[in-house]
């Protein structure tokens, strides 16, 4: 009996450069047995046949069938069908919503940030640290949505000044007036321990099993007011870790080779200008079971924040794989923080991209630094009224909240002169119509008109202002 007939082997190349001469059909033989194994001609001719039969979708002489070459104890070899046509590119054409300069207006920092942390999520937040307070205490902090603004303010104040511990923007050696004159210590550290998000009596055992339970509704609101922003065309997926050393937290991660290689791993969509869009934060297993995917983790990460950009409008996708520090025992504080952040982030972004939009220069445009400036000083001062913190002692050489002395020649020369609080006063507390109210200072130049001069100043604003019969900036000046 003569041995079954080989069917001969071909490389890819081969194969390739068949179809391109215009063969229609290649056969090679799937067979993972050693070269001694042997077959009649019958099982061979059957093998061949049944594996030449064309399929229903499409001619028989439109398709090849590939087997590649491998070695033996590999994995089994695929079968490959490579189609006879050409390639016809998609139309990739970008039908979204343009940015264009008569549909935007320009904005205050106050205002950006608003549109990523609302009025109603620091009025729920309040309300959150009353009720926390109070079940763990005996007693509420009773705190207000606006001094929780000022807390929020002070916090991006210390990002510009940063020292070693937020107790040291008290002390009198190091006492940084623009944090310290705006609420007690004691106050302030009061309220960083009992920030809460979410009413722990109300919380059911199924939301509980979410890891991220004690901050979900700020995330929530927080993502809603991020998807909200026009996308860009051209959006990326990448991780980001919000740095975390603790040991009290299950959805810590470790990723080596990253600059903060400790902490919370959250996948991210931004735009082409770096401003989050989506958000994800990856909580791990649950209860120790990591669930599968046919698209594997990235795979299902990618499609996830692609789904919440429009529809048929060719979105661009492209695919991988500034603050200051304040200390906390519970871990989730550290995401929150995070938030704030990256709002500060976005709501600069926003800025930025609307103010090129209105073809403004760059010297008109402000940087990062004054943006996060303006926005905490309306932060603490918008719809504030002053008041002095009570303190201990003073240190010697320091001044009024308000005011700096300054003495020339002898005491009785010694007079009260604005100490500048803010070169560019925001526009919001300008026009808030709270606390606005005159003294008598030293003669100075009027910051409105800048031409007469007046002995009248704000006491809010920290501005001299002409309040003649001639002349009104006192008025003109706060209402913009």
């Amino acid at each position: 009996m003569q041995p079954a007939r080989r069917e001969p082997r071909y490389s890819v190349r081969d194969v390739i450069e068949m179809v391109q001469n215009g063969e229609s059909e290649v056969e090679m033989e799937s067979s993972d047995t050693d070269e001694s194994d042997e077959g009649s001609d019958e099982d061979v001719c059957k093998e061949v046949e049944k594996e030449n039969q064309p399929s229903m979708d499409c001619p028989a002489d439109n398709y090849v069938d590939i087997e590649p070459k491998t070695n033996k104890h590999t994995m089994p070899r695929d079968r490959y069908r490579w189609l006879k046509k050409d390639f016809i590119s998609p139309n990739t054409d970008f039908s979204g919503l343009d940015i264009t300069a008569d549909d935007i207006s320009l904005h205050t920092p106050l205002e950006y940030f608003q549109k990523f942390v609302s009025e109603d999520m620091v009025e729920a937040l309040a309300q959150n640290t009353n009720e926390y307070s109070f079940q763990e205490r005996g007693t509420s902090v009773n705190t207000t949505a606006k001094e929780i603004e000022k807390m929020l303010g002070m916090y991006l104040k210390m990002g510009l000044v940063q020292m070693a511990g937020t107790r040291m923007y008290w002390e009198t050696e190091a006492r940084y007036s623009p944090v310290a004159d705006v609420m007690p210590r004691n106050r302030f550290q009061s309220l960083l321990k009992s920030l809460h998000f979410v009413n722990n009596m109300t919380v059911s055992e199924t939301e509980k099993k979410d890891k991220l339970w004690k901050l979900r509704l700020w995330l929530d609101s927080f993502r809603e007011k991020c998807l909200q922003v026009v996308p860009e065309e051209h959006n990326s997926v990448d991780e980001m870790m919000i740095p975390f050393k603790g040991k009290f937290s299950s959805i810590k991660q470790y990723m080596r080779g990253k600059p903060n290689p400790w902490g919370f791993k959250v996948w991210v969509r931004t735009g082409i200008s770096g401003m989050m869009c989506d958000f994800d934060v990856y909580q791990g297993s649950v209860n120790g079971i990591r669930a599968k995917s046919e698209l594997g983790l990235s795979g299902e990460v990618v499609m996830k924040l692609a789904s919440t950009l429009p529809e048929g409008q060719n979105y661009k996708l492209y695919a991988d794989k500034y603050k200051f520090p304040i200390k906390s025992r519970r871990w989730y504080m550290y995401i929150f923080w995070h938030t704030i952040t990256l709002a500060v982030v976005n709501a600069w972004l926003l800025y930025k991209r609307d103010c090129k939009a209105l073809e403004m220069s760059s010297k008109e445009t402000m940087n990062r630094r004054q943006f996060q400036a303006q926005l905490a000083s309306s932060l603490i001062l918008v719809n504030a009224t002053l008041q002095t913190p009570k303190r201990g002692r003073s240190s010697s050489g320091e001044g009024s909240p308000e005011t700096q002395t300054v003495t020339s020649g002898s005491p009785m020369n010694a007079q009260k002169r604005p100490s500048k609080r803010c070169a560019h006063l925001p526009l919001d507390v300008r026009n808030d119509l709270v606390a606005h109210f005159p003294r008598k200072t030293g003669r100075g130049r009027c910051r409105h008109c800048n031409k007469g001069y007046t002995n009248t100043q704000c006491r809010k604003c920290d501005v001299r202002l002409c309040f003649t019969d001639n002349r009104d900036c006192f008025w003109d000046f706060h209402h913009q």
